[in-house]
């Protein structure tokens, strides 16, 4: 049997409500740096400090993109944070599978009401699919995500009645 490899990765936009947080950190180091300079005070100038190297630290884990890989029945959902730092957000077993299908796409009527879970960029313009399926002790979610061209072939390939292209 061939192996079923395929991979496919979205950059998340950012959000206005990751715009404001990122607005709201620097107003608050630069609130801290010039309330010390008023006050004379030291612990709050060190405090700014730390809150300034926080920043400069976390500041490229805003960015988010997704990476989607299908490897022979299995559905991997991982997060690339600010280019380097990767984690496992999900795995799924096609046995688990109720339905992959678009995300307008009819074949989803009946599972509107589960849990979302959105691992997409949330791009208007994206491709977006939707996965149903079971999730641990959740039950079945609904999970958006963007594959591309090959990965819903090799899907398709992995379980026909399950993936609608439609």
């Amino acid at each position: 049997m061939e192996n079923m490899y395929a991979e496919a990765t979205a950059k998340r936009i950012n959000t206005p409500k990751a715009i404001a947080l990122r607005v709201l950190v620097i107003f608050a180091v630069l609130f801290t740096f010039f309330f010390a300079s008023l006050t004379g005070s030291k612990i709050l100038f060190v405090a700014g400090i730390i809150m300034a190297f926080l920043v400069v630290w976390f500041w490229p884990r805003f960015n988010i993109e997704w990476e989607y890989i299908f490897v022979d029945g299995q559905l991997d959902f991982d997060t690339i944070s600010g280019g380097e730092r990767r984690k496992t957000r999900l795995r799924i077993d096609f046995d688990e599978v109720e339905v992959v299908a678009p995300l307008k796409s009819h074949a989803l009527d009946a599972y509107r009401h589960y849990k979302v879970r959105d691992y997409s960029s949330l791009r208007k313009d994206a491709n977006i699919y939707v996965v149903v399926a079971k999730v641990g002790e959740e039950g079945l979610n609904q999970i958006y995500f963007e594959p591309n061209e090959k990965m819903v072939e090799k899907m398709k390939n992995k379980a026909p009645r399950k993936v609608m292209v439609i």
